[in-house]
């Protein structure tokens, strides 16, 4: 997508499917959440086994988010659903072949994957775990591809290919795919979009062209076998440098707890689908009264936002305990463009992101959410139709 006219068209047929899926004839049980509401984990297994491909799109370090996928690796094992990690490189397929098939787990093989991925996060390293305890439960039965190209993508070969960091990804989903196999693809949300594409902006705040995802690039080869499934977060509005604010204002948030906690849910037959995105947030730039209905398939919400935590960094001592591993590390330093770092200054910079992430809310500019809460008083549990 590369114009403001063209995704307009495609919005407009988007939006003829909204009319027909907001029909009343789609809603058939009571609530906001609509017929397919059930527990997060639940959910996004059926959907994996319904769908050849699932993209779970999330923000990125949130405890909760991360710890879902390791709690339902075990399951996708059983039904022989690979796991595509965007925080893995492709480069290291061989080595996460063998750690997830190896007969004892390899901790130092696992935390070498994180390093050269620039990942140095504790349930990141978990979701590997729980794929090589799978395996030992049942030998082949869970397969891990590493999607995300070389840390030098921008100025390497795929590049003077014409080959982007997103095509680099769906082409590796699609491999998987050919072979027969059912894909949950756990990565970026932006890079999860599908039927939506994401804008550029100029100076001006104008959006002047649009993304071409992961997600878009597959919903264009295999059509509705894709589903898109977003992990709630704060989203970006405003003007850059960008705040945030809830999506739907809190409308979704307010409507979890007060009737059922956490929950996965479709979004068409949901209360939710046919709500207007706030001009004001940067995902609706460049439509014209975007639809939430029409930004993903699926929905997980989980927990309010003050409840939230930051993945756990896992220690510099631990994540690089010799020579040769500080220098996976300086070469792949994931909290600055600085290389060829000593010990000293990694020490520093790991200490004073560590301190920084204290305070989920401060670290992530969400102090101002706090008070979602009082954005719910009157305000009346949508039902879908409504």
């Amino acid at each position: 997508m590369n114009n403001v006219e063209t995704l307009a068209a495609v919005a407009r047929r988007t939006v003829g499917l909204l009319a027909l899926a907001l029909t009343p004839a789609a809603f058939g049980a009571a609530g906001p959440f609509g017929p397919s509401a059930s527990p997060p984990a639940d959910y996004v297994v059926a959907k994996a086994a319904q769908h050849p491909i699932v993209l779970l799109g999330e923000a990125h370090w949130i405890r909760h988010d991360a710890a879902l996928v390791a709690e339902i690796v075990p399951r996708l094992a059983e039904r022989r659903i690979v796991l595509a990690m965007e925080t893995l490189r492709a480069a290291e397929q061989g080595a996460v072949d063998r750690l997830v098939s190896g007969a004892e787990w390899d901790e130092a093989a696992a935390m070498r994957l994180l390093r050269l991925a620039a990942w140095p996060y504790r349930e990141y390293l978990e979701i590997l775990r729980a794929a090589w305890a799978a395996n030992r439960a049942k030998a082949g039965s869970m397969r891990v591809v590493a999607l995300a190209p070389n840390s030098d993508w921008r100025d390497s070969l795929l590049r003077a290919k014409g080959v982007t960091y997103d095509a680099f990804m769906a082409d590796l989903v699609a491999a998987e795919v050919a072979a027969g196999r059912h894909v949950l693809v756990y990565c970026g949300i932006h890079h999860a979009f599908t039927r939506y594409h994401q804008p550029e902006l100029d100076d001006a705040g104008k959006a002047y062209a649009f993304m071409d995802r992961t997600g878009n690039i597959l919903r264009r080869r295999f059509g509705g076998r894709v589903f898109l499934i977003t992990l709630h977060r704060p989203v970006w509005c405003g003007k850059e440098p960008w705040g945030y604010c809830l999506p739907l204002s809190g409308a979704i948030d307010c409507a979890a707890t007060r009737t059922r906690g956490a929950v996965g849910f479709d979004l068409f037959g949901s209360a939710f689908a046919g709500e207007i995105v706030d001009p004001g947030v940067y995902y609706a730039h460049g439509y014209d009264q975007l639809r939430f209905g029409e930004m993903s398939d699926g929905y997980i919400w989980t927990m309010p936002i003050e409840q939230y935590e930051l993945v756990g960094l896992i220690p510099l001592s631990e994540f690089a305990p010799d020579d040769a591993a500080l220098e996976d590390v300086a070469k792949n330093n994931p909290f600055s463009d600085e290389t060829g770092l000593t010990r000293a200054r990694l020490e520093a910079l790991w200490a004073k992101d560590e301190k920084a992430r204290a305070d989920v809310a401060v670290y992530r500019k969400w102090t101002h959410l706090k008070e979602w809460r009082q954005g719910c008083r009157g305000r009346a549990v949508a039902k879908p139709g409504d």
